[in-house]
Order: C-alpha cells, then structure tokens, then sequence
C-alpha cells in the first residue's frame, strides 16, 4: 500500500484589509535559532494570486526556503484593486516581528509578475528589503519609474529573471541595458510567462537568486 506524503500546510493564515479590499497572508514560522530566522522572506503573488498559486505552487516555493534554511516565510495575495500593498505587507511582517521579540531582521522580496512591478516600485521607500527576485515582472508601463527605480536600486542585489516565451520578454532584455553590479537580469530558455512545465525550476528560483548566489 503506498503512502501519500501531503505537504504541511502554513503555520498561520490572517488576513487584513488595503483600500478597502482583502489582502491574505500565509505564514511559515522560523526556526528562530537559527541566524537566518531573522531573514524574512517576503513572496508577494501575480496578480490575483492567492496564498497557494496553482498547484500549490507559492507553498510549495514557501515550504522549500524553510526546509532549507529555517527562514520565516510569508506569501501575500494579490487581489485586484488592492494597488501597490508592498507597503501594507512589510506593516504586517513588523506587527509579526515585533510580537515574536524579532528586534533586527532584513526582507527577501520575492514578486511575481505584478507583484515584482509593486515590489520594484517600492524599494527605494522600504530599504529594509535587502534583497529581492522579480520574477516574470511585465516591464511595460510607466518607463520612466522603471529606469529610476532599477537605476537608484540601494540593497544588495535585484535579479530580474524572465523567460524567453514571455510576451514582455523583449522589453526585458531592452531594460537588460542597465544591468549593474547590484541589477542582474537573466534570461531562460524555452521558458513562458508562468513557468508551464517547469514547476520545479520555479519553485527554486529564490533559492538560488537569494541565499546561494
């Protein structure tokens, strides 16, 4: 008889309001001996992603960073008409922060699609993210905040990945241009908007980008 491993679940859900619509949070607690627990990653959804993503696939991305490296994890939806909420996100993780006695900690963003476009419109207001991972980001409107904000980028490192059948890919590689040594753009071959068929490699991303890089 075989056994069906089921993934655990987020070790705590809440949710909180952003003009006036519902945002959700999936939160995977730290192992908060461990030095990297004062890492919190931050995975803000495409949008109108939920917490899950298709098949459990933003879970799945959560589960995977934890296992590795005991950080804190939270996964924020991204509900049509919520507008830019990086803002109200990293609100919530200091709320989390501060009743768990977390006095110093550094975000890891990771946005997908719209929700790496928030995320990059937001950095230069909110230096505590130290890192981030744009992934699949549709660089294909408001050109001039776009330029500022990858140009005047002060954390440590931005990677902006893309796939090659991503429609906004051409785009991509013209933004490829300012590639610096904090900005890194790569490209992946045979790769679309959403990563169809290559779960997997999704799911690693942040791995890869932010904690072996």
């Amino acid at each position: 008889m075989s056994t069906v491993n089921i993934m655990p679940d987020f070790d705590l859900k809440v949710s909180a309001l952003c003009n006036s619509v519902q945002i959700d949070y999936g939160i995977i607690n730290g192992k908060f001996n461990q030095e990297s627990s004062h890492i919190i990653v931050f995975i803000k959804a495409g949008l109108t992603g939920s917490i899950y993503g298709y098949e459990n696939k933003y879970l799945k991305m959560a589960r995977n960073l934890f296992e590795r490296y005991g950080v804190t994890v939270f996964v924020v939806s991204n509900p049509e008409g919520s507008g830019n909420s990086i803002g109200h996100g990293l609100q919530i993780i200091e709320n989390y922060c501060k009743a768990r006695h977390i006095e110093q900690y550094g975000v890891y963003f990771v946005g997908i699609s719209n929700g790496g476009v928030q995320g990059l419109f937001a950095f230069e207001q909110y230096p505590v993210i130290q890192k981030a991972l744009l992934i699949g980001a549709p660089l294909n409107d408001r050109p001039d905040l776009i330029q500022k904000a990858l140009v005047n980028f002060k954390g440590e490192k931005l990677y902006l990945v893309c796939g090659n059948k991503d429609p906004c890919f051409g785009l991509f590689k013209l933004y490829s241009e300012l590639e610096s040594e904090k900005v890194i753009f790569t490209a992946y071959m045979k790769v679309d908007h959403v990563f169809s068929g290559n779960t997997e490699l999704f799911i690693k991303l942040p791995e890869k980008y932010l904690f072996t890089i």
